[in-house]
């Protein structure tokens, strides 16, 4: 065995003669990580055990004397001075075309990332190749696919629906109109987040897929590649996820230098079999190593002599992209959005012109616009009553009025269709009242200025009534009462349709 003066302990650590000890301690801890003899089975692999042990006792040796700052001095003394003495070597003789340089010489095998057009054709065809999974060494997972973004795409297109059919209603207010802008920005904003994943998907060559392969950790994702050696890896962390106490799938974290993997598997098959991977492909290529066989390097290596990048020419190019299809679906929404508003005050216009009173109303030439001219007048309180009878009223009736509307609500009488009493509910308060026995129909209307019990809240009033008929009545000693809300509530059963202002 050589002395260690007589080996180059840099080469052993794979450092320069320059490197900081810092370098030289994480250089250590990496290859004694790979060539440790437990990764190996003594009874089943008893060359690869026996081989592992000598590299291992070689690199310790190394590390013990590059370790301390005195006798590393001293080593590259003696290793200056004989290279001094050192006659020049001999020119080597000129190899044939057909063998390999070295693939795992310093420097080559190394982490990098590249646009998929811009790789070298062979190297497009073996990336082809994996994402086939024919014939290929590897390990292979599939990181996602397009088929629920199809589906939430057709969910978020259901608000225009929605959007429309209540176009038909009553006029919306300026709050519901706001309400709605909000509601349409964010479906656009997740519309366009699946339509670029979905675009993405089938303008990529390469889908997004996760590969462990005999020298690299690849990751694919719509074109761009990045990739890791397997030496490169220094830690991984499983996690088992259980609902219900049923197993779900585990998440794994594959940690490599400056760098994390996060992958998700979906049983536990799959993790094992990604572990009985890893070490098997890095016995083989510890194997190589040793022994110098170039040729696995050159058969295994699908990033041979690829220049390393940091950042893929057409990422940019990607990025416009996604800002193209975000700026269009934002502003196609937005048209629908004008769109139901337009149509909303047209429904609106129409019935105003359908329901004016000439007493009130004049006129105007075609595609004009009537003109109120009845002046507004301070709002009434809320809770106030009219009344258009002298029964006695001892039946409890409650009413609760949303934000934004100010209502008129009329109890009529349900077989005669007389009004019994009016009571007026201000926007955002709750009035009890009592009201006499007997069967009523429900009606109201509602708007947002007040021009008096005649015209109401002009030319903005909606009329509406509820479907169904309420009886108050005496049920033992108990007098039967209602609450009645002005909104949509959750398993609300209460059922309302627009009227004409003569029905009301």
């Amino acid at each position: 065995m050589k002395r260690p003066s007589e080996k180059d302990l840099y080469s052993i650590l794979g450092v320069d003669p320059y490197s900081s000890q810092e370098d030289i301690h994480n250089a250590y801890k990496a290859r004694a990580r790979i060539i440790h003899p437990d990764r190996f089975d003594k009874l089943r692999q008893p060359q690869d055990w026996s081989k592992a042990n000598e590299m291992l006792a070689e690199l310790n040796e190394a590390y013990s004397i590059l370790r301390n700052a005195s006798s590393r001095a001293e080593y590259d003394q003696i290793r200056s001075r004989k290279q001094q003495h050192q006659s020049a070597p001999p020119p080597p003789r000129p190899e044939p075309k057909s063998q390999p340089q070295p693939a795992f010489e310093h420097g080559e095998i190394t982490p990098g990332q590249a646009s998929y057009v811009n790789l070298p054709k062979n190297i497009q065809a073996k990336l082809l190749k994996r994402q086939e999974n024919k014939g290929v060494d590897q390990f292979q997972v599939k990181l996602s696919s397009i088929e629920w973004n199809y589906v939430y795409i057709a969910i978020m297109l259901c608000w225009f629906w929605y959007l429309f059919s209540d176009a038909n209603g009553t006029k919306w207010s300026e709050d519901t109109i706001f309400f709605y802008c909000i509601i349409t920005l964010a479906v656009g904003y997740f519309i366009s987040k699946n339509a670029v994943k979905i675009i993405k998907w089938q303008k990529a060559t390469l889908k997004p897929y996760f590969y462990v392969t005999p020298i690299y950790f690849i990751k694919t994702d719509y074109d761009f590649v990045s990739f890791h050696p397997i030496w490169s890896l220094k830690d991984v962390v499983v996690t088992h996820n259980y609902k219900y106490g049923a197993y779900r799938n585990s998440d794994i974290v594959l940690k490599f230098v400056g760098h994390n993997e996060f992958l998700s598997l979906s049983s536990k098959d799959q993790v094992n079999t990604m572990f009985n991977r890893i070490k098997t492909y890095e016995g083989r290529l510890n194997t190589a190593y040793a022994n110098g066989t170039y040729e696995y390097f050159r058969i295994h290596d699908d990033f041979l002599r690829l220049s390393r990048s940091k950042f893929p020419q057409n990422y940019l190019l990607a990025k416009r992209l996604r800002v193209f299809i975000f700026s269009l679906s934002i502003v196609l929404c937005c048209i629908g959005f004008f769109i139901a508003i337009a149509r909303n005050y047209d429904q609106y216009r129409k019935r105003l012109i359908y329901n004016s009173s000439p007493s009130t109303y004049t006129s105007l030439p075609s595609k004009q616009v009537t003109k109120f001219t009845v002046p507004e007048q301070p709002l009434p309180y809320s809770g106030i009553v009219r009344n258009y009878t002298t029964s006695e009223k001892i039946a409890p009736l409650e009413i609760d009025a949303a934000i934004g509307n100010h209502y008129l609500v009329r109890l009529a009488d349900a077989f005669t269709n007389a009004p019994v009493l009016d009571v007026f509910v201000c926007s955002g308060t709750k009035v009890n009242i009592d009201v006499p026995l007997g069967t009523f129909e429900i009606r109201y209307a509602c708007g947002d200025s007040w021009y008096g019990y005649e015209h109401l809240f002009g030319p903005d009033t909606s009329y509406s009534k509820a479907e169904k008929k309420f009886k108050f009545e005496i049920i033992g000693n108990q007098v039967s009462g209602f609450t009645i809300t002005l909104y949509e509530v959750v398993d609300g059963n209460l059922q309302t349709s627009t009227i004409r202002p003569d029905e009301f």
